[in-house]
C-alpha cells in the first residue's frame, strides 16, 4: 500500500501558519549518568504558544507553567527560586517569520517594569543569603537590555529547539549539511553541532512528518572534560559527544507537534567501543493532537479578532481568568500606571 506524501516545492519546506491559533506541550528534560537508566535529574513543565498574526510577521506569546522537579513540585530554596524567576520571564512574547526565525523579544519592558521591578522587593526578601542576592543580581543584570535578554534565552533547550531552522532548501535528496545550535553547557551560549538534518515526506501514522538532525561525532567540550575528571570517571580515553534530535510536524501547518533531543558524553577505547558517560533527554509531546487531523479552515484575517479566540482562557492571574486580548489590555494598563508613578515618584520610592 502506498504511503501518502507531503511535496516539497522547489525542495523547501514552507511553515503554514494559517489558521494556527495555538499548541500546548508537556516537556520533559531527564539527565542520566553513565550507562544507567536511573535518573539523576528531572525537569517538568507546560508550555503553551498563542499564535498572533501580523501583517508582515507572526506574534508567538510563550507562556510556561506547572514547573515540576524530579517528579514533584517546587519545594526545596532553589526550586522555588526558578519558579518564582521563570514567573518573571513568561509569558514572553516574541515576533518571528514564516520561516519561524526568532526576530526579537516585543513585551521586554512589560517584562522588566510589571514584573521585575514590581515583585523585584519581595522576592529578594524570602532568601537573604549572599550566594541567592549574587543569584538575583545575575538575574537582574540580564534585564539590563533587550539584546541581552534576548541572548540569555538562548540558554534554554525549548528556546533552541523551536526556533532551530527547519523550514529550509533540503535540496533533491531532501538532505542538507547544516548547524544545530544547543545549550548543553549550563548558562553558556549554545554549543554548534555540525551534521545533517533530513527530511522524510512520508507522512506518519499520527499525521505528521519527520525532520531529523544527525550530529558528527565531536570532541567533548571542557565543561564535560573537567566534570568528568572531577570525579575520576574517565579512564584515560578520548571522550566525544554527539546529538540527534527528531522534529514532527503536524501535516496541515507543519509547525512542531513532537519533538525529541538526545545528548550523549562518551568515550572510546582502543577498539573503538563506546561508553556513555553522560546523556540528556528532550521530549516535548503536543497536547489535543486530534485537531491534527481535521483540514484547517481558510486563511484567518490579521486585523479580526474571532468569536473562539475572545472565549478561549488564556492566563490566571491573582484567581481571575483572563482571554488572551483581556490579558493584553491589562498588561498594557499596568505598563501605563507604572510610568505614570514613575514619573511622580523616585525608582526606589516605587519599589517600596
Amino acid at each position: 500500500m502506498n504511503k501518502k506524501t507531503i511535496s516539497l516545492k522547489d525542495n523547501v519546506l514552507k511553515l503554514n501558519f494559517g489558521s494556527l491559533k495555538s499548541r500546548s506541550y508537556a516537556v520533559s528534560i531527564k539527565y542520566f549518568d553513565g550507562e544507567s537508566s536511573s535518573l539523576s535529574k528531572r525537569v517538568d513543565y507546560k508550555n503553551k504558544i498563542f499564535i498572533t498574526p501580523k501583517q508582515d510577521s507572526y506574534l508567538l506569546d510563550i507562556d510556561k507553567s506547572s514547573l515540576w522537579f524530579n517528579g514533584h513540585e517546587p519545594d526545596l530554596m532553589y526550586e522555588l527560586i526558578s519558579r518564582d524567576l521563570s514567573h518573571i520571564v513568561y509569558p514572553v512574547q516574541v515576533k518571528s517569520n514564516e520561516q519561524l526565525t526568532f526576530l526579537e523579544i516585543t513585551n521586554f519592558s512589560q517584562i522588566v517594569n510589571n514584573r521585575w521591578h514590581h515583585n523585584k522587593s519581595n522576592l529578594t526578601e524570602k532568601y537573604p543569603t549572599k550566594i541567592v542576592q549574587s543569584f538575583y543580581k545575575a538575574f537582574e543584570k540580564n534585564l539590563e537590555k533587550r539584546s541581552v535578554f534576548e541572548k540569555s534565552m538562548q540558554y534554554d533547550w525549548f528556546w533552541n529547539l523551536l526556533f532551530h531552522p527547519k523550514y529550509i532548501d533540503y535540496s533533491s535528496d531532501h538532505v542538507v549539511k547544516t548547524n544545530f545550535y544547543l545549550a548543553v553547557v549550563p548558562y553558556e551560549f549554545p554549543v554548534k553541532f555540525t551534521g545533517t538534518q533530513k527530511i522524510t515526506t512520508e507522512i506518519t501514522d499520527h499525521h505528521s512528518v519527520e525532520i531529523h538532525f544527525k550530529s558528527d561525532e565531536m570532541m567533548a567540550h571542557n565543561y564535560f572534560i573537567s566534570q568528568i575528571n572531577k570525579n575520576n570517571i574517565n579512564s584515560g580515553n578520548l571522550m566525544y559527544m554527539r546529538l540527534n534530535v527528531y522534529f514532527d510536524l503536524d501535516v496541515y501547518h507543519l509547525f512542531p507537534m513532537h519533538t525529541r533531543a538526545y545528548f550523549e558524553v562518551y568515550s572510546k577505547d582502543l577498539e573503538e567501543k563506546d561508553t556513555l558517560i553522560k546523556r540528556i533527554e528532550f521530549t516535548q509531546y503536543q497536547e489535543d493532537t486530534e485537531d491534527n487531523k481535521t483540514a484547517p479552515p481558510e486563511k484567518r484575517s490579521p486585523y479580526l479578532v474571532y468569536e473562539e479566540d475572545e472565549k478561549e482562557i488564556y492566563k490566571t492571574y491573582e484567581g481571575k481568568n483572563y482571554t488572551y486580548q483581556e490579558w493584553k489590555k491589562f498588561e498594557d494598563e499596568q505598563y501605563k500606571i507604572y510610568t505614570e508613578k514613575k514619573t511622580k515618584k523616585s525608582f526606589w520610592d516605587f519599589l517600596g
